[in-house]
Parts: C-alpha cells; sequence; structure tokens
C-alpha cells in the first residue's frame, strides 16, 4: 500500500483537511532543467579563450578563488549556479599538519 502524498493518488484539499493540518503534500511545479545538460553552444567555456565581447548579451562569467578550475562563461543565472558549485568542490585546500 502507498503512503498517501507519495506513490498514492493526490487527494484534492478540503476545507477541513487544511484546517486540521492534515493536508496532502504540495504538487511540485515545472521540473527545472538540470544545468549539466545545457545544450547551449560555449555555455561552460574557459573564460580565456573567448573575446567576452563576442558574447549573446546576459551572458556570465564566473569563478572562485583558489579553485583549479578556470573562470568560465554561462549562458545564464543557473548554469552558473551550477558551475561556482563545482569549481568550489574543486579549491586546492592546504594540507592540514597533524601539529595544529
Amino acid at each position: 500500500m502507498a503512503a498517501p502524498g507519495f506513490n498514492g493518488p493526490i487527494k484534492p484539499k478540503t476545507r477541513a483537511s487544511r484546517a486540521q493540518g492534515t493536508g496532502e503534500l504540495p504538487r511540485l511545479g515545472l521540473h527545472p532543467e538540470v544545468p549539466g545538460a545545457c545544450t547551449t553552444p560555449r555555455c561552460g567555456a574557459v573564460a580565456d579563450t573567448l573575446l567576452e565581447a563576442d558574447l549573446p548579451t546576459g551572458w556570465v562569467r564566473a569563478g572562485v578563488c583558489g579553485s583549479t578550475d578556470p573562470d568560465r562563461v554561462w549562458c545564464s543565472g543557473l548554469c552558473a549556479t551550477y558551475g561556482v558549485a563545482l569549481a568550489e568542490l574543486r579549491v586546492d585546500r592546504p594540507a592540514v599538519s597533524a601539529d595544529a
């Protein structure tokens, strides 16, 4: 048997269920695209290999200080956020000694 609100059919909310706090889980809206699967040409390209003046309006250059990943250009803020998160994972952290 499916747990209500997860795998079972969604029941319409009634005034009584909302008042008692027993309503179903909210439905999610549109599913956002995964930025790693962006099909825009040059999205995520290394920024030093492109002339930024040739990029369309709205493109973003983003990078993380100390990252081994170079600055890149992104077609949107969503893709840039994804790229910055990946660059943060690649920050070259100094080794911590056992004496510290």
